[in-house]
């Protein structure tokens, strides 16, 4: 049985990979309670584990010491090229590997342009193009910008008299200061995902699609439909990537 496990910056996912390549029995807990979570009694069942660890050494360490002895366990990197998809980030060591997991994912999903935008505690927006000649995705970067919770939590911390923005709402003209917040900081994402489509739909003369994962992806994608149609949600990019990229570590 494969398990991927794509431990994030503030919660840890797994999941089991069945022979069709699908997900099953997903769960998740926070990196805090990570050695007293059901990921310990999941890795019973592994042959093998593949991990994407943004979340540094500690919990890299942690989880080595979680796993059975029989396990083939596997910390993911970014690589040149992967399950036809070339890798154009200048350093490709220094990729976070879950941005080159999703991306994976997505080109599997639309082998098409795509912007590949992953929400969660930091929000990456990463470009997918398609090489003409060789019909291969083609990766070209991205941008990174701090998650909703972070953009909430970094006004109410360092501003005298804005407070708490948990009961405002998105509205064109906002007229409170809760409403304010919640709109600035969603339109900072969402103009940030439009520019970049924009620019992927110059460079290579197609219309992308604008694919979503992660925590708040849900909220993204209704802010970002009264003006672009072509949204999809997608759950769990970084470990279907995973298991994805599992072949290519045999």
């Amino acid at each position: 049985m494969l398990i991927v496990i794509d431990a994030g910056n503030t919660r840890t996912k797994w999941a089991q990979v069945q022979e069709d390549g699908s997900l099953t029995a997903m769960q998740a807990a926070t990196n805090a309670k990570i050695e007293s979570s059901a990921l310990k009694k999941a890795l019973e069942s592994a042959d093998k584990v593949m991990i994407a660890n943004v979340a540094g050494d500690e919990l890299a360490a942690q989880l080595k010491a979680m796993m059975p002895s029989k396990v083939d366990v596997v910390f993911a990197t970014a690589q040149t090229e992967a399950c036809h998809v070339t890798n154009h980030y200048e350093k490709i060591e220094t990729l976070g590997i879950d941005r080159w997991a999703a991306v994976i994912a997505a080109w599997q999903l639309n082998k098409q342009p795509s912007i590949v935008v992953n929400a969660g505690t930091a929000i990456t927006i990463d470009t997918l193009s398609k090489d003409k000649a060789t019909k291969k995705g083609a990766y070209l970067g991205g941008s990174i910008l701090p998650g909703l919770q972070l953009m909430y939590g970094s006004l109410e911390r360092n501003t005298a008299k804005l407070g708490s923005s948990s009961t405002g709402i998105m509205r064109v003209f906002p007229t409170n200061t809760q409403d304010a917040i919640q709109t600035g900081c969603m339109n900072a994402v969402v103009g940030a995902v439009v520019l970049q489509m924009k620019q992927l739909e110059k460079h290579c003369a197609f219309l992308p699609k604008i694919v979503i994962s992660g925590g708040d992806a849900v909220k993204i994608a209704e802010a970002l439909n009264p003006q672009i149609k072509r949204v999809i949600v997608a759950e769990n990019l970084v470990l279907q990537g995973l298991a994805l990229l599992e072949k290519e570590y045999e």
